[in-house]
This record gives C-alpha cells, structure tokens and sequence, in this order.
C-alpha cells in the first residue's frame, strides 16, 4: 500500500511537516506517481519511519539515526532486536524506581526502614543501565567485559557520598569550560584550563575506581573517545556550551603526560 504524505502523517500520529523534515534530511524518500505527479511512499518508507520513531523514543539524536539508518549495512531485523533490548532495559530501569518509590512511601510512612545505601540504589542501578545502552558496546570493546563489570559493581556498591563527590566535580568541569569558552580563543595554559583538567582527571579517578588504575595514557583515550562520538559531544557541548567538548579534549591532551 501506498501512502500521500498527509496519510503517512495520520497513519504514524506525527505531523506533515515531520514527514516533510525527515523526507529532507535523506531519511524517507517519496515517489512521483507518473500519471498524476502526487508523491507518496511506498511500504518500505512506512517501516524506515517506524524505526525513526523507535530510535527518537529510545532519545537518540538525529545525527545518530541517520549513521544508523544510512548505513550501507543496516539490518531492520539486528535493529529491532537491539531496540527490544534497549526497551527492556528501559522497562527495568523503569520498574526499579518503581519499587523504590514503594518503599520510600513506606518508609516515610514508618512502615519499615531504609538504610542510606538502599535511598539509592535503584538510581545507581538505572545510571548503569543508561550507560550500558549508550556507550555499552564501545566500553565493552575497548576496557574488556570483566573490567566494565567490575566498574558496574563499584558504582553500584558507591556511597551516596562518592556519587556527590563526582557530580560536583562534574559541575566543576561544566563551569570551567562555560568560563574558558568566550570571544577570545580559550588560554591552555591558564589556571582555569588546569582547574578543569584537574577536576577532570579526579572525577576520572572517583569513576574508574579500583576497577582501571588511572594513567595520563588511558585519560587521553577518554578524551579521543569523547571527540570521536557525537553522543559525548552533545552530552558536553550541552553542559558547558558549543565547542566545550573540544576544548575539554584539548586541555585533557594538553596536561595527561
């Protein structure tokens, strides 16, 4: 069955200018009926859209739809079957909290008692499920299973205390890069280049724990991979400000040695 761009619309429950802004980008491709020039798509076009609304749900970028998609060697059975494992994890995460809630109302209620560990748990659980399904295959590939395991349990294991630690130093570094990032083109030398690299390389350090011993070596890796995926530089660049990625990948090689 075919479809005109205003029934592929209704069919999906998007707009037509959706259908026309995913048509642009190189995503869906209309054809011309020869008799009477109306364009429409084909059911082909209908699943492709299908799969850009399951990567749109599961917060992909567009970006990175389109490597997806637009790859020479795209599979739609190998993608539903990562999307399926994606939402389950979704599910999981999802439900965790769930139960957590439960147990805080009763808690708050004095229906039993939480110790400060299990406060937490489910959102260290569901930060490591959020982790695994963005960058799992590419830690996976270059740490090792057994090391990204081991890094899995530590953070789950982490106190409260450890986890605030980190998420200041995180905001540390946002701010030294928003500070750095002006008309004039940022000083590596400058002591608030080495305040971000040190806030850095500590939260680094508070991450990997005992799971990866750090070395400057392993932390420009870290840096090449943040400027390799668009994933980082959108995580970054998001925090701090457009072009906050690079510069955090250039003061990491400026002072790892």
């Amino acid at each position: 069955m075919r479809y005109q761009t205003n029934e592929l619309a209704k069919l999906a429950g998007v707009s037509q200018r959706t259908i026309r802004f995913y048509e642009n980008e190189g995503l869906l491709v209309a054809q011309r009926d020869p008799e009477n020039n109306y364009r429409s798509f084909a059911s082909d076009q209908v699943d492709r859209l299908q799969q850009i609304l399951f990567y749109r749900e599961l917060g992909l970028p567009l970006a990175q739809i389109k490597q997806i998609l637009l790859a020479p060697d795209f599979n739609i059975l190998q993608a539903l079957q990562e999307q399926e494992q994606a939402l389950l994890a979704q599910q999981t995460r999802i439900a965790g909290l769930l139960a957590l809630v439960q147990r805080t109302l009763d808690y708050q209620k004095g229906a039993l008692i939480m110790s400060d560990q299990e406060k937490f748990a489910a959102f260290k659980a569901a930060q490591v499920t959020n982790n695994e399904q963005a960058y799992g295959p590419e830690i996976r590939q270059k740490y090792g299973d057994a090391q990204v395991e081991r890094a899995n349990q530590q953070w789950l294991a982490r106190s409260a205390a450890a986890v605030q630690q980190m998420q200041q130093l995180e905001q540390q570094v946002f701010a030294g890069l928003r500070q750095l990032l002006g008309p004039t083109t940022p000083d590596l030398d400058s002591s608030g280049s080495q305040q971000v690299f040190a806030a850095h390389r500590a939260w680094v350090r508070l991450a990997w724990g005992q799971a990866k011993p750090y070395s400057a070596e392993a932390h420009r890796g870290l840096a090449a991979m943040y400027a390799a995926d668009p994933r980082f530089i959108k995580y970054y660049d998001d925090a701090a400000g457009p072009g906050a990625t690079a510069l955090l990948v250039a003061i990491i090689d400026h002072y790892a040695r």
